[in-house]
């Protein structure tokens, strides 16, 4: 036996497909005057794998420093021709204080969008101080390669550094070429070969546009791989409060693969009760994330409704090796409310949601629940933290007095009795209604889940019946309301757990 085993594994041996070579990521080269800047392009080359994602780190020293842009972003942007993309990630992890001196940038197809090509990744701008000595090479090291294969794996990958080459000054030649106006009829047949040369760019551009087409297809890998349980879940706590106070926008998470050591999330905020940059400047990260930093910034990319803001948070590790950020509280805002909020009902919702780990591996099935907040005039009282923890014994003494009343419902005499307990108990139902204990527990397993919160919405929204989730209709009128979704939101708080 052992005789006919031995050449089936030496012909299997011989047979084996070699192990693929590491991704490889460069950085680019470029020069440029004391006081000017150069675009560095990074680019990727899969060697043979299936790659969707790559990226790394870009670290420099004065006098080079990374371009800002006017809202405070890095001047970095992906290649255009690989779109679609994931919002792409252009993360400082340098140590604060002080300039950024190590750039983490990431660059991911959506998922279905196809595999990354050989070429630039994405391009950031770096300026060159104005006492950056003449002739000098100042280098770009590269660090921490990184790749991401089709099924979300990190492979390996590896790289070359570049560098910025600094040029001396040229104000001379202006002086001697001045006096030379023959130049300027000269200057006039040189547009004709440019115009031909702006065709030939064009002609290149299609054939990169070509690629699109293929999009139908990848939906339908979208929507299969929405269908299991989220392995990371975020929600958003939000709060009661009045106009021109401020409420507490707080965002959790549940980490099931135990993976993640950064994200980024875009924060979607009614503009008719906050201002986007107000709010951006309150937040800040949990006490429990030492190991991590927060930035959150009002972005433009991509449009929202007129009626909508968008904050980019992003949270990225600081530590070597990086730490995960784990389950609990991410991040919260004192968001200030516009002194003329309309009062009302306002979902916050998160969208684009990025998860990585610390090979920058891209994490699959990342779900988010939304919050609701509520405008509320007479909240004013309402807001402190206090009223959430009394909530429990309100509950039960609300099913006493409810049995009360029902007795004493026949005598017209007890009426003016419940009122002044009634205008108590009118303002709280919010979060004092979840008389089951987890409004919203559909499966009734004692747990409301994120897909049982993002059901809950849903439902709220007509997008399906109630009979989906008997939990969830609270006084059973075949309607999900508003106050009935932050009621399972409350209850979640209250001592649910996701």
């Amino acid at each position: 036996m052992l005789r006919r085993v031995l050449p089936l594994l030496a012909a299997l041996a011989a047979g084996a497909p070699a192990a693929a070579e590491p991704v490889r990521i460069a950085v680019g080269t470029g020069a440029a005057t004391p006081g000017g800047a150069v675009p560095i392009t990074v680019s990727v080359d899969p060697a043979g794998n299936t790659v969707i994602g790559a990226g790394n780190d870009l670290e420099l020293a004065p006098p080079l420093a990374f371009a800002l842009r006017p809202d405070g972003a890095f001047e970095c942007a992906a290649n255009p021709a690989l779109a679609p993309l994931q919002p792409p990630r252009f993360t400082c992890v340098s140590p604060p204080p002080g300039p950024c001196t190590r750039l983490r940038g990431l660059v991911f197809r959506v998922l279905g969008g196809g595999t990354l090509p050989a070429g630039p990744l994405y391009t950031c701008l770096v300026a060159v101080g104005a006492a950056a000595a003449p002739g000098a090479t100042l280098p770009l090291r590269l660090l921490a390669p990184r790749a991401t294969g089709a099924a979300g794996r990190a492979l390996a990958a590896a790289g070359a550094s570049g560098a910025v080459t600094v040029l001396a000054p040229t104000p001379t030649p202006p002086a001697s070429e001045t006096p030379v106006p023959s130049s300027t009829p000269g200057a006039t047949p040189s547009p004709t070969p440019s115009a031909s040369a702006t065709r030939t760019v064009t002609v290149t551009r299609t054939p990169t546009r070509t690629p699109r087409t293929p999009l139908p297809t990848p939906t339908r890998t979208r929507s299969a791989t929405a269908t299991p349980t989220p392995v990371v879940g975020l929600r958003v706590v939000a709060d009661v409060a009045a106009a021109g106070g401020s409420a507490r926008l707080a965002v959790e998470m549940v980490d099931r693969a135990g993976r993640v050591t950064g994200l980024t999330a875009d924060l979607l905020l009614p503009d008719a009760v906050f201002d986007a940059r107000a709010v951006a400047a309150s937040c800040g990260l949990a006490a429990r994330l030492s190991a991590h930093s927060l930035s959150a910034t009002q972005v433009g990319d991509p449009p929202t409704p007129p009626e909508l803001r968008r904050i980019r948070l992003v949270v990225s590790e600081r530590s070597v090796p990086a730490r995960e950020l784990g389950d609990g509280p991410l991040f919260a805002c004192a968001a200030p409310l516009r002194v003329d909020a309309p009062p009302g009902s306002y979902a916050i919702g998160l969208e684009r949601i990025f998860a990585a780990d610390a090979d920058g591996t891209l994490l699959l099935g990342v779900g988010a629940a939304p919050g609701v907040l509520v405008v509320d005039a007479a909240a004013a009282s309402a807001t402190p933290t206090d009223s959430r923890t009394a909530t429990p014994t309100a509950t039960h003494t609300a099913t006493a007095a409810a049995t009360s009343t029902v007795a004493a419902s026949p005598s017209p005499a007890a009426s003016p009795t419940p009122p002044a307990a009634a205008t108590a108990s009118a303002t709280p139902p919010p979060s004092a209604t979840p008389t089951p204990r987890c409004v919203g527990d559909c499966n009734v397993d004692g747990i409301v889940a994120i897909d049982e919160l993002v059901h809950a919405v849903a439902i709220a929204g007509g997008a399906d019946g109630t009979a989906s989730c008997a939990a969830l209709d609270r006084d059973g009128d075949g309607v999900v309301s508003i106050a009935e979704v932050v009621a399972a939101v409350g209850g979640a708080l209250a001592g649910c757990r996701f």
